[in-house]
């Protein structure tokens, strides 16, 4: 019986067992299978992630080609470089956007790499997609000599879908900046982490471009006479003559634009007109009349006593209505400067009387040399006319390569001598977005900006000798309202030894202006909002008058009331701005200091905006440490 029960229990036992032995035999084959579908799953990840870097690494490398191809002539086919871009941004996107992928962002460690990378190739391919493939549709088969003028006329076609390509490239970027922007790398690997840094950077560095170009292409077309007939005034200013927006505006030019094609019309100087006119043309408020005079909006020669250009456009506008009852579309405005800078893409300029001009020789001659060469005035003027003659000409027949004439809008646009304004609310509205807008921006938020501007107060052509510096010392601390000093300083470089050398044309005929001598209104802007405090000449400190025209000044101690000519302050455009009067005689400098406080949104970023002087104006700005 014993012996029986143990046969009885043994069986159960072995059952048992044999389960056991199953159970783990199977366990075995789930962890070998497990352990085979990670090795395999992740050689299967590893394999796409070489695979997408391998082919994001190509794209990189056709983007640089179909950027230098944009515009180039005899290069490649845009589209044809497209088709290769997206072809392997397409296969990025593709390796990553995987079930098997998306599994394994979730194991600590690896994850948050392969989440990222997969962000990576998902914006690049949408930019591809969404943004360059509109650029490559308008520039294929587009070179930026496909735009030099024929027979006086440019191919303006292509310009009528730009605006749109350059729209979508913009907005493709803004959304892909804003989706980098959302990339976790915490935890990703320096290689991972860096990649995304130098994406947003390059997207950071092409937002600006394309915010410009987004706003200034539409207006291309339209502008050069794609739909109507436009009419434009092309206003040249006489550094010579310095006035705060550039110079004496004396020589102006009709052009006429249509399809593309560009004609000259009427070529008006200030002896031709009414000077001066009966009643100002345009009429400002505010502090206008005392810190600019009558005289400003009377004169043509004055109307860019004011550095605000479209107030000094308005006035040419509505001095060529009066005139010659034609509405005009907008003013350009250049000087001789750009015009010399016009001359390294054109080459040299004959322009009659034995005179060639070139980039080296045209400032000092329309300046200068025609002065003394030339001393009657009728022969003068006839010497401007056919240098605008000429160098239009030379420009519309397409003399020289457009790629040197784009090159030469970055001078012109940096120093101010290149602006534009429309008769358009639409257009003016992008152009005051610009640097050919204004001189002075509107408000503070991208820039806190100065203004320093000098206007010739002794009819003659003594601004050729002066030079200018301008220097900001900034004061920005916690416990205070921001404070800033600006200092200018005007020098005469006329040597005594010239004088004698000068025809009585150039010199200031003034008693109260030493001979060889010059007058100059200085005008200095604070920020907008600001309020001004004390202003020094030469260390005295400055006391003001009550009106620019010392007829209308009711302070008799006011500075410069000696000379007829009162110191003013005032506010215009937003800002607080002083106006003083100096003089100086050959080798001989002034100096005024001003200080402004405060500010509306002020930018931690400080500019200067100057008159375009015939040469450079250093500008320093420094920070005053708090204390």
């Amino acid at each position: 019986m014993p012996a029986e029960r143990k046969s009885v229990q043994a069986r159960p036992d072995a059952a048992s067992h044999e389960v056991r032995r199953r159970v783990r035999l199977v366990g075995l084959i789930a962890l070998g299978l497990g352990v085979l579908f990670v090795l395999i799953s992740a050689f299967w990840v590893g394999g796409r992630a070489i695979a997408a870097k391998t082919a994001l690494e190509r794209a990189q490398s056709q983007l640089t080609t179909f950027k230098s191809s944009i515009g180039r002539s005899g290069g490649p086919s845009t589209m044809q470089l497209y088709s290769s871009v997206v072809a392997n941004t397409d296969l990025a996107a593709a390796q990553v956007d995987d079930p098997v992928w998306r599994l394994y962002e979730g194991v600590p460690g690896v994850g948050p790499n392969l989440k990222a990378f997969r962000r990576i190739a998902q914006v690049l391919d949408t930019v591809v997609r969404t943004g360059v493939r509109p650029v490559a549709k308008v520039g294929d088969g587009i070179s930026i000599d496909s735009l030099k003028p024929v027979n006086g006329a440019l191919d303006i076609a292509p310009l009528r879908r730009l605006g749109p390509a350059v729209a979508k490239l913009d907005t493709a970027l803004r959304v892909a900046d804003a989706a980098t922007g959302r990339i976790n790398t915490r935890g990703t690997l320096p290689q991972i982490s860096s990649t995304v840094v130098r994406l947003r950077s390059t997207i950071g560095t092409l937002l600006p471009v394309t915010g410009e170009l987004k706003k200034v292409a539409p207006l291309l077309y339209p502008a050069l006479g794609g739909g109507e007939r436009r009419h434009y005034v092309l206003m040249f200013q006489n550094n010579a003559e310095e006035r705060a927006g550039g110079g004496n505006p004396a020589a102006l030019a009709e052009l006429k634009v249509s399809n593309g094609k560009i004609q000259l019309g009427r070529q008006p100087n200030s002896q031709e007109v009414p000077h001066p006119f009966s009643k100002p043309l345009v009429t400002y408020g505010g502090d206008w009349d005392k810190l600019y005079g009558p005289h400003t909006s009377t004169y043509l020669t004055n109307f860019s006593f004011t550095p605000d250009f479209p107030a000094t456009a308005q006035m040419v506008s509505a001095m060529w209505l009066q005139l010659y009852k034609q509405p005009i579309d907008g003013v350009i405005s250049v000087d001789p400067v750009a015009l010399s800078y016009l001359m390294r893409a054109t080459g040299p300029i004959p322009i009659g009387h034995g005179v060639t001009l070139t980039s080296k020789n045209a400032v000092r001659f329309l300046l200068s040399d025609v002065y003394k060469r030339f001393p009657d005035s009728h022969l003068q003027n006839a010497l401007f006319s056919s240098a605008a003659k000429s160098i239009f000409k030379a420009v519309s027949s397409g003399q020289g390569s457009p790629k040197a004439y784009v090159q030469q809008l970055a001078p012109m646009l940096k120093e101010q001598r290149l602006k534009v304004w429309s008769a358009r609310p639409a257009e003016e509205a992008a152009l005051l977005d610009s640097p050919a807008g204004t001189m002075l921006p509107a408000d503070n938020r991208v820039k806190t900006t100065f203004g320093a501007y000098y206007n010739d107060d002794s009819t003659s052509k003594m601004s050729y000798y002066m030079d200018a510096t301008v220097g900001v010392a900034a004061k920005v601390c916690r416990s205070s309202k921001p404070s800033y000093t600006v200092t200018t300083k005007v020098t005469n470089t006329l040597k005594a030894s010239e004088v004698a050398g000068l025809p009585k044309y150039v010199l200031a005929g003034q008693s109260r202006i030493p001979v060889g001598g010059d007058r100059q209104w200085v005008q200095l802007f604070g920020p907008v909002g600001a309020k001004l405090g004390s202003v020094t000449i030469d260390g005295r400190t400055v006391r003001w008058g009550t009106n620019i025209d010392y007829k209308l000044n009711t302070n008799p101690r006011a500075t410069g009331v000696d000379d007829l000519k009162p110191a003013v302050h005032g506010d215009i455009y937003g800002r607080p701005v002083a106006v003083v009067s100096i003089k100086m005689g050959p080798e001989q400098s002034r100096t005024v200091v001003a200080h402004f406080a405060g500010g509306t949104d002020l930018s931690s970023k400080l500019a200067v905006s100057h008159t375009p002087k015939v040469r450079a104006v250093p500008v320093t700005i420094t920070h005053t440490p708090c204390g």
